[in-house]
């Protein structure tokens, strides 16, 4: 979990809007102590260089709370891990009171990566991708190719992006106030693992079927 202290927060508070605003290059150290009232030194302090606080502005940005990993007691099915997993994953997107600038960074970086995107992958998104892999993987029949697994377990996590990155068309397509209804962590997460068991199913029935035919050929 993030722990920062005052100075600390207020810089990644203020830098993370400025680089929304203006990306990486435009934005300068110059503006972001004006903006946080702090000294040069303080992003020193505390970041090393303007690379490193817009790396932590993005880690902070995608995960405001820290990285939580799962440890289910044994014989814990696959079925609860998934929603479990799904819930924590939606309750983290779908906050409406978090800072614009957050979901602003993230597009930006998303749009065009940088040094920032491989420490997210390598510090938050990897360990939880690898706990979503193995819950797919074990709902999957043995045997099932790792691109097919990998695939499955992708599908789960853009039904969550859909509703953190993708709002503003969601918004114009169905109406604010019908597409805010539909923001609710436990109305989202019942459908996408709705939809996600019942893909991986087909997914099985269709790696069965082709094993079978494989064996009767």
């Amino acid at each position: 979990m993030f722990e920062l202290d005052d100075t600390r927060q207020k810089l990644i508070d203020c830098a993370g809007q400025i680089f929304s605003a203006k990306g990486f290059e435009a934005a300068t150290v110059r503006e972001v102590c004006q903006a946080a009232g702090a000294n040069i030194a303080a992003i020193h302090y505390h970041f090393g260089d303007k690379q490193r606080l817009y790396i932590e502005c993005v880690k902070y940005a995608h995960c405001q709370h820290g990285m939580t990993l799962f440890d289910w007691p044994q014989g814990t099915s696959p079925q609860h891990r998934l929603t479990v997993l799904v819930t924590h994953m939606l309750t983290m997107m779908v906050a409406t009171d978090r800072p614009a600038w957050q979901i602003e960074l993230m597009v930006r970086e998303l749009a065009r990566p940088t040094a920032a995107c491989r420490a997210l992958v390598e510090e938050f998104i990897s360990p939880m991708f690898t706990q979503l892999l193995a819950i797919v993987s074990e709902l999957l029949p043995a045997g099932t190719p790792l691109l097919t697994r990998q695939q499955t377990a992708f599908s789960v996590v853009a039904q969550c992006l859909l509703y953190r990155y993708h709002r503003p068309i969601g918004q114009l397509l169905i109406g604010e106030e019908q597409f805010q209804h539909l923001l609710h962590v436990d109305t989202v997460a019942k459908q996408v693992i709705a939809f996600s068991l019942g893909g991986i199913r087909e997914c099985a029935r269709q790696y069965q079927s082709s094993t079978a035919e494989g064996a009767a050929s």
